[in-house]
């Protein structure tokens, strides 16, 4: 580890400690991770799960989060051990900061063979690249399943990149193979969108065997898919539970992916990319293609390095000072993204709030509606044994919530009737950007945490 991979960690850590909260996107994966810590894995435990009461639209795999909280209990012991009582929240910035960690060393092997193969100064280049962009550093370590699968690719990036130089080209393609046939398997399908190109381009160039390719995928692919059968048959409580299978099958057999809206397909290239690569707002599709921001930024690399040694013309002087320039701007702009967003989760902020201003109340009963579980309410922030949380959707009139003591929704006019306003925590809904320059509008949701009325004023 090198002052690049430090700065690389410390800028994933801030931006955990600025925006430890979650979205709905990332929920799958760390109430698994949380049920898996808290409960443990026994037949018993599975009961506890929140996927069984929320399965989602398609099921998931557990193989992410049972090796993350794996990584994550010995740590997690640790500071109990030390800090007797501690907060539960505490355990979501350890399991975020090992996920961002793993991602961190998978982007430290990749510049290891980048400076192998093109030289430090490009591999130094690639990691200020890495560490100016907002996407990449923010969501390292989000629990999202493509984050899980980033790791994987990186270091199939790695060894693809390492086969330039290598004298066995052959054995660093194999092992490429390898992990991205496990990535396709376990985690996200799309990925043979990147394996099979690259295969195809190295066959043709000489550096890979076709047998030694077919062998190795079959293989790979076989034995991922008994991992998976093995691990999610066991977690989901049904046979032959293959969620990966399941996934492509809803999206591309049935076309359910189309209900999510629909896009021109060079749209990934016309603008998706660009903004992933510069900085723009957040995006559900860029996670698509998060993948391939490092091996454009190795790119760029190499052209600013080019671009720095051809420093005896002005030309290139002021192009490379420009590029300077440009870095810095990205780099701030990055930071700006990180504070805007860390305003952006209401549900884990009144979720924390709740249990500062009602500390002393005991067994009480609190009602999380879909807006707080979607804008970071998740089981981490639950600190209290002797309050009871609920997210049951199925409640129809105000009268169905009088049994509890607090509820937090983002729809306090509904339930006057039984409660009052006792603290509200603003969000943003969406950021519009404004035609006239440095005006942003910003358009404001509320999420209120309310108490039963009678609790206080009779």
């Amino acid at each position: 580890m090198d002052k690049y991979d430090i700065l690389l960690s410390c800028l994933v850590a801030m931006h955990i400690f600025l925006c430890p909260f979650t979205k709905v996107e990332e929920s799958f994966n760390l109430q698994a991770t949380h049920d898996i810590l808290e409960y443990g894995i026994s037949l018993e435990a599975l009961k506890k799960y929140d996927h069984f009461e929320f399965p989602g639209v398609v099921p998931r795999t557990f193989v992410g989060p049972l090796v993350l909280s794996g990584v994550s209990l010995p740590f997690i012991k640790i500071m109990n051990f030390i800090i007797p009582n501690l907060n539960k929240f505490i355990s979501q910035y350890v399991v975020r900061l090992v996920l961002g960690l793993f991602n961190i060393y998978s982007l430290s092997r990749l510049r290891s063979s980048i400076e192998m193969s093109f030289g430090r100064r490009i591999s130094k280049a690639f990691g200020i690249l890495s560490a100016c962009q907002f996407h990449t550093i923010f969501w390292a370590s989000r629990t999202l399943p493509n984050m899980f699968a980033f790791t994987l690719i990186i270091l199939a990036f790695s060894y693809w990149i390492s086969a330039i130089t290598s004298s066995d080209s052959n054995k660093k393609l194999l092992s490429m193979i390898r992990y991205m046939t496990f990535t396709i398997i376990i985690f996200r399908f799309e990925v043979a969108l990147l394996l099979v190109p690259i295969t195809v381009l190295e066959l043709w160039l000489g550096n890979l065997k076709l047998l030694d390719a077919l062998k190795t995928g079959i293989f790979t692919s076989l034995w991922s898919l008994g991992l998976s059968l093995s691990v999610d048959s066991y977690f989901w409580q049904e046979r032959w539970m293959w969620p990966e299978g399941y996934v492509y099958y809803f999206n591309i057999v049935l076309g359910k992916s189309s209900e999510w809206g629909v896009l021109p397909f060079h749209a990934y290239f016309t603008s998706f990319l660009p903004r992933l690569l510069l900085i723009s707002l957040p995006l559900s599709e860029w996670r698509f293609i998060v993948y391939v921001v490092p091996i454009f930024n190795m790119c760029a690399a190499i052209g600013w390095i080019w671009v720095e040694r051809k420093g005896s013309k002005f030309v290139f002087i002021l192009i490379n000072w420009i590029i300077i320039l440009l870095l810095i701007m990205s780099f701030l702009a990055s930071i700006s993204m990180t504070l805007v967003s860390s305003e952006n989760y209401p549900g884990g902020v009144a979720l924390q709030k709740l249990h500062k201003i009602q500390n002393d109340y005991n067994n009480a009963k609190v009602h999380l509606d879909a807006y707080t579980a979607m804008t970071g309410a998740s089981r981490f922030g639950q600190i209290r044994n002797d309050w009871v949380y609920s997210k049951n959707e199925s409640h129809l009139s105000p009268s169905d919530y009088i049994d509890y003591t607090y509820l937090l929704t983002s729809t306090p006019q509904d339930h006057e009737s039984y409660f009052k306003v006792i603290y509200t925590v603003d969000g943003y809904e969406r950021l519009n950007s404004i035609c006239r320059i440095n005006e942003t509008n910003y358009i404001y949701t509320r999420l209120t945490v309310t108490a039963v009325h009678y609790l206080y004023c009779l």
